[in-house]
């Protein structure tokens, strides 16, 4: 197994093991440029449901804090607590269909990668 010639931010070289045919690991290698990018630009969006979260959490404390203050009726305040309810549910249900289709593209990645590789050995 061949370690990756690539460098890592810090000038230090990476110790990672390089791919089969390569001299680069999955990380540092030129071709896969584009891939990490839109892995990247993924991993950024995905920061969203936690401010949605965090905005819930906010707005259910200060719900309690006026209900407590008696500005809204407690019936009103279950009615908005049902609906924050099926919002977290919502933002639950998008997070884990986004982790599935993220899951299935690295899949479908690895399963190319993988033919490639059984490919070479039948030819190299």
């Amino acid at each position: 197994m061949a370690g990756c010639i690539g460098v890592k931010p810090n000038g230090g070289l990476c110790q990672g093991v390089a791919a089969r045919g390569s001299d680069w690991c999955p990380a540092h290698d030129p071709a896969r440029k584009e891939a990490r990018r839109k892995s990247a630009s993924r991993a950024a969006r995905s920061k969203k449901p936690g401010r949605e979260i965090a905005d819930v959490k906010e707005q259910v404390a200060e719900l309690i804090r006026d209900v407590r203050a008696g500005s809204v009726e407690r019936s009103d305040a279950i009615a908005c607590g049902q609906l924050y309810n099926v919002l977290l549910r919502a933002v639950s249900v998008g997070l884990k269909v986004r982790e599935t289709e993220e899951l299935g593209r690295e899949v479908e990645e690895l399963r190319v990668i993988l033919e490639a590789q059984k490919g070479e050995r039948r030819w190299g």
